[in-house]
This record gives C-alpha cells, sequence and structure tokens, in this order.
C-alpha cells in the first residue's frame, strides 16, 4: 500500500513538473512574441518618422520659395508705387504749367501728358493689384505647407505617443513573463528536490 502511495505521489510530481515544463516554454514563446511586436512597431515607427520628416523637408523647401516671391513682389509693388508718386508730381506740374499756357497746341500737348501720364499710373496701379494678389496666393501656399508641416508633427507625436504605450505595456508584460519564469523554476526546483527526496527515503527504508 505504501509503495502504491509513493508510486501514485511520484506520479503526480512528474506531471507537475511536466506541466510547469511546458508552461515555461509557453512563456517563453509569448515574451518572443512581445519582442516580436515591440521591434516591428519601432521598424513601423522609423519608416513613418523618416517619410513625414521628408514631407517636412519638402515643404519647409516650398514654404522658402514662396517667400522668395513674397519678397519680389513686394519689391516690385514698392517700386511701382515710387513711380505712381512720380507720376502724380509730373500730373501737377503738367497742371500747374497748362494753367499759364495760352497757345493751343501747347495746351494740347500738355494735356495729351497728363493723359500719358494717368494712363501709366492706372495701368501701374492694376500691375500692383496683380502682384498682391501673387502675394496673397504665395500666402496661401505657405498655409496649406505649413497645415501639412503641422499634420506631420501632430502624426509623428502620436505614433510617438502610441508605441511608447506599446512599449510600456510590452515590459510589463515581458517583467509578468520574467517573474512567472522565476517563479515556475523556483517550482521546478522545488518539486525536484522533494522527488529526489521522496526516491532516497523510500530506497532506504
Amino acid at each position: 500500500m505504501n509503495h502504491l502511495k509513493y508510486l501514485l505521489l511520484v506520479v503526480v510530481l512528474v506531471v507537475v513538473i511536466i506541466f510547469l515544463l511546458l508552461d515555461s516554454c509557453g512563456s517563453s514563446r509569448r515574451a518572443d512574441e512581445l519582442r516580436g511586436q515591440h521591434e516591428e512597431a519601432s521598424q513601423i515607427a522609423e519608416v513613418e518618422r523618416r517619410i513625414k520628416e521628408e514631407t517636412i523637408r519638402e515643404q519647409n523647401k516650398k514654404i522658402e520659395e514662396q517667400d522668395l516671391l513674397i519678397a519680389e513682389a513686394n519689391r516690385e509693388v514698392e517700386i511701382k508705387n515710387d513711380h505712381i508718386s512720380s507720376l502724380g508730381n509730373t500730373v501737377a506740374e503738367l497742371e500747374e504749367e497748362f494753367d499759364n499756357l495760352t497757345d493751343k497746341d501747347a495746351k494740347i500737348n500738355n494735356l495729351t501728358k497728363q493723359i500719358e501720364a494717368w494712363r501709366d499710373k492706372f495701368n501701374l496701379s492694376q500691375s500692383i493689384i496683380s502682384d498682391k494678389d501673387a502675394i496673397i496666393f504665395s500666402l496661401t501656399q505657405k498655409y496649406k505647407s505649413q497645415v501639412v508641416i503641422s499634420d506631420s508633427y501632430k502624426t509623428m507625436y502620436d505614433t510617438l505617443t502610441l508605441n511608447t504605450k506599446k512599449l510600456q505595456l510590452i515590459v510589463t508584460a515581458q517583467d509578468w513573463q520574467i517573474k512567472k519564469l522565476r517563479l515556475t523554476s523556483g517550482l521546478k526546483s522545488g518539486f525536484v528536490v522533494v522527488l529526489a527526496g521522496l526516491i532516497v527515503y523510500n530506497m532506504v527504508k
């Protein structure tokens, strides 16, 4: 009867050890899966980061190009405004001169010059409007580029935050797996010692 109890106890201990070994293998596989998920997430994040950084560089280049166009258009507006001011002075001089003219042909010539000056002022004003439209267009393009840059930075931040959370979960899970492995390892060692003790006890009994 004692021999039967001994065999039964040995069988139970062997089954428990086998179970712990299988559980240990499962824990090890799970740890490997978590490490694989971490590596995959890191690779995806790195690819996304490079894509977004390239997008940001392209948009910054576009902004620089628009800044040059805006600066050039502003210079053109300034030059044309100076020319309009000069034409205004010319018109004022012609008007003053006209009041002192008595010759018909001279008056006609004077009025012709005034008309030409007013025409040039009008054309310059229209050109300034076109320049300012170009400035508005460039500012709009800059705004669109800045929106793309802001969205890219936000995406990078969101991806980093998400991957950080994933990493924290993975690290937590890995810590749990390590603790579990240590526990099962200790239990296996204990069961082996108990089994060995029983065997030795029954051998010398």
